[in-house]
């Protein structure tokens, strides 16, 4: 009975060992990849943040690639402007280089070690602000709020995405250092209207729609004169310092809108172990990452 148990352990044994399957392990699909993130307007010069993707068996943390080529080619794949390295992986344009409306743009990525990248964007047409209404407004708590319209004419028979975001700018004093700096920061903005995406929104000074800045697409109001309504929700603690705003509206790319929105939905589930994983949206070849334009208008306004 005991060598009929012991041939019984061994037959099952050696039939574990024979239902082992190996399966192969390809370097290649984990090996790091360049990563570009260059999101960009009409109002700056060229400028992309070029890293390396992190492989599951990396231990580094520095991803900056550091001697990379950058160069960014028109829709006739002339040579618009070389871009050059600043520190920390971030390339930038010295001839004043700057996107233009209308166009069409390849980047093109090469450094030693990775497979050489590239991608292509079109920025679309300026769509103005024609009309621009604020008004003193108080919330639940009595507190001072800017109440905001703008108003401006969706392009027809085209597909058109948004971002809207209000600024503040001045300058501050570094009495330390004896200089003066130049500071512009997004103002947190509530907006109920049903065309924008919710997926970036937070809870603040009891506004439950808050945002750092809208998303919305034309999908409802094409070819339509549109108005957009929002509340600058911190006006108290500006109105009395002097500070010039800036309201802005991107007509931007629908790459460039989906990576907000993707990119957004990410964040969102990042520390919810039960959400479903996203995939951040990416447009470069052989590569990980975004290139994608847009082309602003801006109206200045007084706080």
């Amino acid at each position: 009975m005991k060598h009929l148990f012991l041939f019984l352990s061994i037959l099952a044994l050696l039939s574990l060992t024979n239902c082992t399957k190996e399966i192969d392990f390809d370097a290649q699909e984990i090996a790091p990849r360049i990563v570009v993130n260059s999101l960009f307007t009409n109002d700056s010069v060229w400028a992309a943040n070029i890293s390396r993707s992190v492989g599951v068996l990396d231990t580094i943390s520095y991803t900056s690639i550091d001697n990379a080529s950058v160069v960014i080619y028109d829709g006739n794949a002339n040579l618009v402007t070389t871009l050059t390295h600043q520190g920390d992986g971030l390339y930038t344009s010295l001839n004043g280089a700057s996107p233009l409306a209308n166009e069409s743009y390849t980047i093109e990525v090469i450094a030693p070690g990775y497979t050489t990248v590239n991608a292509t964007n079109a920025i679309p047409a300026a769509v103005p602000i024609y009309e621009i209404d604020t008004v003193s407004s108080t919330n639940n708590n009595d507190q001072t709020i800017l109440e905001t319209t703008i108003n401006f004419q969706d392009p027809p028979e085209t597909d058109n995405y948004y971002m809207v975001e209000v600024l503040v700018k001045g300058t501050w004093i570094d009495e330390w250092e004896e200089d003066t700096i130049e500071f512009r920061e997004p103002l947190e903005i509530s907006c109920n209207d049903l065309n924008i995406e919710t997926i970036n929104s937070f809870n603040s000074g009891g506004f439950e729609n808050t945002y750092l800045y809208i998303m919305l697409k034309d999908q409802n109001f094409n070819g339509e004169d549109y108005s957009l309504t929002f509340s600058v929700i911190n006006y108290a603690e500006l109105k009395d310092m002097e500070l010039f705003g800036e309201i802005r509206l991107v007509n931007t790319s629908e790459a460039y809108f989906n990576y907000l929105k993707s990119f957004n939905m990410y964040q969102n589930t990042i520390n919810n172990p039960f959400a479903t994983p996203v995939q951040v949206y990416s447009n470069v070849n052989n590569g990980m990452g975004i290139f994608a334009g847009g082309t602003l208008t801006s109206w200045d306004v007084g706080f």
